[in-house]
């Protein structure tokens, strides 16, 4: 079965995904939920200082040697499977079939509300997250410490980041909400410019959590992205 590995988007972790993994159609792939180091599972663990360091640890879940496999981003996931794919072209692994890039704009666009989230004091930031939609289901502000720690670990990991000049080899489907204000037309078009093989851009109904509430229009995205990849060749193939 198709594997889909999913990196979550900030303060978020592999939990984040659980109804949303067990409603996607088994037809269309296995989701199978990534821990960040710091979240989770993995909350005994240090947090990463870099994107770049984030991705290589958690590339350690990713069974790439399985056959054909998808890496799928949310928010600030989308740029952690992008630095995973660096990481993976870098070493010389087998490359992911594609790569789905959703709720984020591409990786040389920094929206106002995460360049100003340093300045936030910590009810400030629960109540735009709240805004936003990002606060877990029945969590609190005298609850949320440890959820603003990871929060604010999280955008401290983009403070100083650099997608570099590097494109990958891999085509890129992205997803956007139509009513999501941290993306953009041009910011998704922007994707473009980060890879060498081809783009695709899907709109769907919601906001910026939009694929939590229609896994199965995000399958049907992904579906007819895997058939119109069918016949190219993968990058990877083309050097050996």
């Amino acid at each position: 079965m198709r594997r889909i590995f999913l990196f979550p988007y900030g303060g978020g972790g592999a939990s984040s995904f659980r109804s949303y993994s067990r409603r996607f159609p088994e037809d269309a792939g296995c989701v199978v939920s990534l821990e960040i180091p710091g979240h989770g599972t993995r909350s005994d663990e240090a947090f990463a200082a870099s994107a770049t360091e984030c991705a290589a640890r958690m590339l350690a879940q990713v069974d790439a040697m399985g056959g054909d496999y998808i890496l799928h981003g949310h928010c600030m996931g989308a740029l952690l499977a992008f630095e995973a794919i660096k990481t993976i072209e870098a070493s010389g692994g087998p490359l992911p079939r594609f790569m789905v890039a959703s709720g984020r704009n591409a990786p040389g666009h920094m929206n106002g509300w995460l360049r100003r989230i340093g300045e936030l004091d910590d009810r400030a930031l629960f109540a735009e997250l709240q805004d936003l939609g990002g606060v877990p289901r029945g969590l609190s502000f005298a609850m949320a410490r440890h959820f603003l720690t990871v929060i604010r670990n999280d955008q401290a990991m983009f403070a100083d980041y650099s997608p570099g000049e590097t494109r990958i080899g891999v085509p890129i489907l992205a997803l956007a909400g139509r009513d999501d204000t941290m993306t953009s037309a041009a910011g998704l078009e922007d994707w473009r410019h980060y890879t060498s093989g081809m783009l695709a851009i899907e709109w769907l109904e919601g906001q910026h959590y939009f694929i939590l509430d229609q896994p199965e229009r995000i399958a049907e995205h992904i579906e007819a992205f895997h058939q119109l990849t069918a016949d190219l060749v993968p990058e990877h193939e083309k050097l050996t």
